[in-house]
């Protein structure tokens, strides 16, 4: 917790202000995450429920087949009940789908292998809330199904013998991952809350973009605490042995877990990276999943750094921009954050579904202010299946509705722009010279940024002449008078050079890079004016 003694007033109460806060609630928020805050299921009828036939199979050895998904909640979300029923010596098995051969979601003909091979218990997580065919499938083949799902609940459920689901089951009003309600199974299970568990969880608050609420915060904070305390070597591996932070989670660790379901189109590949986070001790076998992990994200950041869509639009527009690609239909929400990055207007990229010809999966990207979600929700009539929030959302579609879905994409994000047009911009007015180790233990404490509390963004004032162009020409930086500080522009370098402007009003948001034990505090710029 930060000290208000020592601390520069203005910046804090710019921060306080932004936010609607005031010290009592950021004392709240800047406190450690515990165990002690989290609110738990334990009384629930449905979570009853779900333990009762987990001990069932527990205590007869049920042959028990654990299926999970190929992103990070579902990885995490496999690996915590894997990890927690290999503790009770029920020892399951667990297989995670590759995106392009079965595609998401427990799915009929895995049913029947599951089957074939002799399991009674299968136990859906991250996926099951709306898997009607493929349970009733396994129901007729006198298998029981239990799921754990966090999804939007449709209006005609499965046949499941038992679920667990946040709202379903009445045990909380917002959104939390897959991962977090495998979380408190498998506490009840064990009689104890694990850190290695919790941090999990907490990784997956951030890759499924919950909000930073209750449970949620809890195990976002406590994942960071868990991290940097016990250095867990499979993690480790990835991130390095140096203080974690929470930007070292969000682009460097969960984007590596994603890049294997990305990249590598078969199940092998899905199920070593769930190896990874299962594998603890063994030195061997880290390096040889981690690898795997690290080769997949180089190769992911090669393809999306060199793709170009030049005259590949659809449909475009001063507010949006649609299109088709034949590349990767994994790497689609990379792609659409690139061109959104470089046109600054939302973007939907669709592809081939490579399960069903008939549909095209695509992503959704936007700038800040944007709120794509609200587009599924006004255009549910076109949309086979999709979800989301504000920024970023993906969607499956009929392809031969494609036409009039990029038109109404275009038409709603045109109507957005109108209306944000007339807000006026939520920033904070900062110097060069607030870019100081201080004041960014200010913006420290208001940490973690995420769904529902961004990170603010900042206005900075800056002189042309203050702006030098590096070695390579790729930025334009200046320094504060105490070199503490950094402002780093990527974009619009030689519009700026050629610009007559004396002043330069820049919006971005800040960072801390430390080399060689020199810290220096940068405004990355977003936006110039």
């Amino acid at each position: 917790m930060i000290s208000l003694q020592t601390i520069n007033m203005s910046f804090l109460s710019q921060l306080l202000e932004h936010y609607h806060l005031n010290t009592k609630d950021l004392g709240a928020r800047s406190a450690p995450g515990s165990f002690d805050n989290l609110k738990t299921p334990f009384e629930l009828e449905d979570f009853k429920k779900v333990i009762e036939r987990l001990k069932k199979a527990i205590s007869t050895k049920e042959k028990t087949v654990i299926y999970g998904d190929y992103d990070v909640d579902g990885l995490t979300a496999t690996s915590i009940m894997k990890l927690a029923l290999d503790e009770t010596g029920l020892n399951p098995g667990f297989f995670i789908p590759s995106r392009y051969v079965e595609g998401y979601g427990l799915n009929v003909e895995r049913v029947r292998q599951f089957a074939l091979k002799g399991y009674h218990l299968i136990i859906t997580v991250d996926n099951g809330i709306a898997a009607v065919e493929a349970i009733s499938e396994a129901k007729k083949l006198g298998m029981d199904v239990l799921v754990i799902d966090h999804h939007d609940v449709p209006a005609t459920l499965p046949k499941f013998d038992c679920c667990f689901h946040q709202t379903y089951s009445h045990f909380l009003d917002y959104n939390c991952s897959a991962a977090s309600l495998c979380f408190f199974v498998a506490s009840f299970l064990l009689r104890r809350f694990d850190s290695y568990f919790a941090t999990l969880a907490g990784i997956a608050v951030f890759s499924d973009v919950m909000p930073l609420v209750g449970n949620n915060l809890e195990l976002a904070k406590m994942m960071k605490q868990f991290i940097n305390k016990h250095h867990y070597r499979n993690l480790c591996y990835i991130l390095g042995n140096g203080s974690i932070s929470y930007d070292d989670i969000n682009f460097t660790l969960i984007p590596s877990f994603n890049s294997v379901g990305r990249i590598m189109k078969d199940s092998a590949s899905t199920n070593n990276a769930c190896r990874l986070l299962l594998e603890r001790s063994d030195e061997e076998k880290i390096k040889k999943y981690a690898n795997l992990l690290i080769s997949c994200n180089v190769e992911r950041k090669e393809i999306v750094k060199n793709v170009t869509f030049l005259n590949q639009y659809t449909l475009s527009s001063d507010h949006g921009i649609c299109l088709r690609t034949n590349d990767f239909s994994g790497l689609s929400g990379l792609f659409a954050n690139k061109v959104m990055r470089e046109k600054n207007v939302p973007v939907a990229i669709f592809s081939k579904d490579d399960i069903n010809p008939e549909y095209l999966v695509g992503s959704l990207r936007a700038p800040e202010g944007y709120k794509v979600d609200e587009f599924l929700k006004k255009y549910q009539s076109m949309i086979v299946a999709g979800g989301g929030h504000e920024r970023a959302a993906g969607l499956t579609i009929r392809e031969k509705d494609y036409y009039l879905v990029c038109t109404m994409f275009i038409s709603e994000c045109s109507k957005q722009a109108l209306e944000m047009e007339e807000k006026t911009e939520d920033v904070i007015n900062i110097t060069i010279e607030d870019l100081n180790e201080a004041n960014y233990s200010i913006y420290e404490s208001f940490m973690p940024f995420g769904e529902g509390f961004p990170a603010p963004s900042f206005k900075l004032t800056i002189e042309k002449e203050r702006l030098k162009s590096t070695a390579s020409h790729k930025c334009l930086m200046a320094n504060s008078d105490d070199q503490q500080g950094q402002v780093v522009i990527f974009d619009h370098i030689d519009e700026i050079l050629n610009s007559e402007k004396p002043i330069f009003d820049i919006y971005g948001n800040l960072t801390m890079e430390i080399f060689r034990n020199s810290k220096k505090i940068k405004f990355l710029s977003t936006k110039i004016m």
